[in-house]
């Protein structure tokens, strides 16, 4: 019998910057968590400029960032909230001077500082310098094979020193995921980054989709038709199944777009019956889908909070005028738990709404100037998810 549980994290996962959780990500439920998952972006200078980079991040340090001072009282606000787990991200977040002592800050009042780096500045000190400070996961973004990926992210020799900064974490005793983003630039090399993934030892292979922000902004048209990013994704999944028959430890998750979901459950259903795919659907239902705005919040290097570390148009509040526990309680945050309610389109008639919730709003936005349009990226076709285009067609039928 496919073991769904496992298999059920392609797909599973809301976070596109880092495989967040420490723990088995197999079940969700909205209450697991006491307060939401933060992605931090720590500084906004990176020594890479990938094309896709959702924070535009440059070369330079601003001097807007947060100080030391601000950034350990803001982790202070949010261990009182209830934030149990904080994913350091950028820009690049090695290069912020102050990391450890924000790293180790963060441990002291209760939070699990997870990272989301290049990975080109871990060498083996660094490593354990991350490992004796209490960072128990490091996600590493690779776009391709060297060939690809150095040129593309603007970095000679990125590729290896990437790779060489996952074996340095994984040596320290870290868990260690291996991301890319796919776009029509990249999808060939998919198969290659997944082959890289389990030969260097990695716990997580992360296929994130593409989502309009950042300079990812400039790139919708690069974005994968839904027929190809479709097969990218069933092709994620026979992969990790072959990977569970071997009883290989490397598991596959897909983020950045919740409609994998119930394009998982139906590949279930296909292959292995109504009866398998009941408890995939127990399971998505307990993840409730897109959680932007509820579960996961995003601070960027301003001390601004937005609904995730896309929505970058969408402020719910400035930690550096307001409390955390202040923001916390903006009306978007209720609104976006009834988002049900206000979608519209496709995602409105849809029939998993309650499975992917609208996926993301930032890509609606985009495309549609509307926060509660569909979700161009959806991965379903009409027919599946129930949708009529033309209703009044029908109304027609029945008179």
């Amino acid at each position: 019998m496919l073991p769904v549980s496992d298999l059920l994290e392609v797909g599973m996962n809301q976070l596109s910057t880092a495989e967040a959780s420490a723990r088995a990500p197999q079940r969700f439920t909205r209450t697991q968590l006491h307060g939401p998952v933060i992605v931090w972006n720590v500084c906004v200078h990176c020594n890479m400029t990938c094309p896709h980079c959702y924070a535009s991040a440059g070369s330079r340090p601003s001097p807007k960032d947060l100080t030391t001072a601000e950034a350990c009282d803001l982790l202070d606000q949010m261990a009182a909230s209830g934030v149990t787990i904080v994913i350091f991200s950028g820009g690049e977040p090695l290069l912020r001077p102050d990391l450890f002592e924000l790293l180790a800050h963060a441990r002291s009042v209760g939070i699990a500082p997870q990272l989301s780096s290049n990975g080109t500045l871990i060498d083996e000190a660094m490593a354990n310098r991350l490992a004796e400070v209490g960072v128990p996961y490091v996600g590493i973004s690779v776009d391709g094979v060297r060939e690809f990926n150095d040129p593309y992210r603007g970095m000679e020799g990125g590729t290896e020193a990437a790779l060489a900064g996952l074996r340095f974490a994984k040596a320290a005793g870290m868990r260690t995921g291996l991301r890319m983003t796919l776009t029509g630039r990249n999808i060939d090399q998919l198969d290659a980054v997944l082959d890289t993934a389990r030969e260097v030892g990695a716990s997580r292979f992360y296929a994130s989709h593409l989502v309009y922000s950042g300079r990812g902004r400039h790139l919708v048209d690069e974005d994968l038709p839904r027929n190809r990013a479709r097969s990218a994704v069933v092709q994620l999944f026979e992969a990790a199944e072959k990977l569970l028959e071997r009883g290989h430890t490397l598991r596959v998750v897909t983020g950045s777009n919740d409609s994998d979901g119930p394009l998982l459950l139906r590949w279930i259903e296909e292959r292995y019956g109504a009866a398998a795919a009941a408890p995939v659907e127990e399971l998505l239902r307990e993840r409730g889908g897109n959680s932007a705005g509820e579960r996961v919040l995003n601070v960027d290097h301003l001390g601004q909070v937005h609904p995730d570390q896309f929505w970058r148009g969408a402020v719910l509040g400035d930690v550096r005028r307001e409390r955390f526990e202040t923001i916390l309680a903006h009306p978007l945050r209720q609104q976006l738990r009834e988002r049900a309610k206000h979608l519209t389109g496709r995602c409105g008639q849809c029939n998993y709404v309650e499975l992917c919730r609208g996926s993301h709003r930032e890509r609606a936005v985009t495309c549609h100037g509307d926060m509660w349009a569909p979700d161009p990226a959806c991965l379903m076709t009409d027919t599946e998810i129930g949708f009529d285009a033309n209703p009044s067609s029908k109304a027609k039928e029945l008179e």
